[in-house]
C-alpha cells in the first residue's frame, strides 16, 4: 500500500499543475442512461396493438467514441468534435385497467400490461465548444454542443399480458398474452438532433507525460423525432472514460530575463 502512495501523489501533482494541452486526440468507452418520451398507440398501423398510448421508456446502453480537441478559438475557448457508436435499449410499459369475467360469471377488476421493448444501434457525430472557467485549471472544461445521430438499426418486441387477476385468458388466443410481434421498427428518421451540456477533466497519467485519462459526463436533450411519423424523442445522460494523446504546454523553468 505504501508503494502506491508516491505514484498517486505524482498523479495528483501532475493533475494539479497548470497544464494547457495543445490538443487532445483519442478514444474510449461510454455508458448511458436514456429516457424516451413519446405519444403513440402503435409503431405502425400494420402492427396491431391495443395500448391506449405509450408515453415514456427508460433503458441503458454502451458505446465507443473517438474525440478530437484541437481548435483553439480563444485562450480558454476551444472547438472539438466527437464520433461515437452507441447501442441502447428502452422499454415502454403501460398498464390499462379493465374488467374481466370471473369463473362465477361476475365482473371483476383486472389489468392489462402493454410492453414494448426497443433496441437501437446508432452512429453519432457531435460538434462542441469547450470552455475552461478556471484559468489556473485548464484541464477542467465545460462543454456545450449539438449532435446528429443516424440510426443503423432499430428492433422491437411487443406483447400484451393479462396480469390481474391470476385467472382468465384472452378469447382470441386462449392464453394470457396476445399481440405478440417482433421485427424492425419502420420509419426511422434519416437523422435526429440533440443538444448537449457536459464537462470533462484531463488527468495526466504521469508528470510530463503526453497521455492522459479523460473522464467526462454529459446530458443530451432530444430535439427531433426518432421516427418520421411518430412524436418520439430520446434523451440521455452519458458517462465516458477515454485515453487521449495530449501534448501539454508546460511552463518554462526560466522566467524572461533569467540568466541561463
Amino acid at each position: 500500500m505504501s508503494r502506491l502512495i508516491p505514484w498517486w501523489g505524482l498523479l495528483l501533482l501532475g493533475a494539479a499543475a497548470t497544464l494547457q494541452a495543445q490538443y487532445a486526440v483519442g478514444g474510449g468507452v461510454l455508458a448511458n442512461i436514456n429516457a424516451h418520451t413519446a405519444n403513440f398507440r402503435t409503431i405502425s398501423p400494420d402492427i396491431p396493438n391495443c395500448c391506449p398510448g405509450f408515453e415514456s421508456a427508460t433503458g441503458f446502453g454502451w458505446g465507443i467514441f473517438a474525440t478530437y480537441d484541437g481548435v483553439r478559438l480563444a485562450p480558454r475557448l476551444r472547438l472539438l468534435a466527437e464520433l461515437s457508436y452507441r447501442r441502447h435499449e428502452a422499454t415502454f410499459l403501460q398498464r390499462e385497467p379493465t374488467t374481466v369475467s370471473s369463473p362465477q360469471g361476475s365482473a371483476t377488476p383486472g389489468t392489462f400490461e402493454h410492453e414494448l421493448r426497443t433496441r437501437w444501434s446508432t452512429v453519432m457525430t457531435a460538434l462542441l465548444v469547450g470552455y475552461s472557467p478556471v484559468e489556473e485549471l485548464p484541464q477542467f472544461q465545460l462543454r456545450l454542443g449539438i449532435a446528429a445521430g443516424h440510426t443503423l438499426s432499430a428492433d422491437f418486441q411487443q406483447r400484451e399480458r393479462l396480469v390481474e387477476p391470476e385467472y382468465g385468458y384472452f378469447a382470441d388466443t386462449g392464453t394470457r398474452t396476445r399481440n405478440e410481434y417482433a421485427g424492425r421498427i419502420p420509419g426511422t428518421a434519416p437523422a435526429y438532433l440533440l443538444l448537449g451540456l457536459g464537462a470533462r477533466y484531463l488527468l495526466p497519467l504521469l508528470p510530463r507525460n503526453q497521455l492522459a485519462l479523460q473522464p467526462s459526463i454529459s446530458a443530451w436533450l432530444g430535439l427531433t423525432r426518432l421516427l418520421s411519423h411518430i412524436p418520439w424523442r430520446a434523451h440521455e445522460v452519458v458517462f465516458s472514460l477515454g485515453v487521449v494523446y495530449a501534448p501539454f504546454e508546460l511552463p518554462s523553468p526560466l522566467q524572461p530575463g533569467t540568466p541561463q
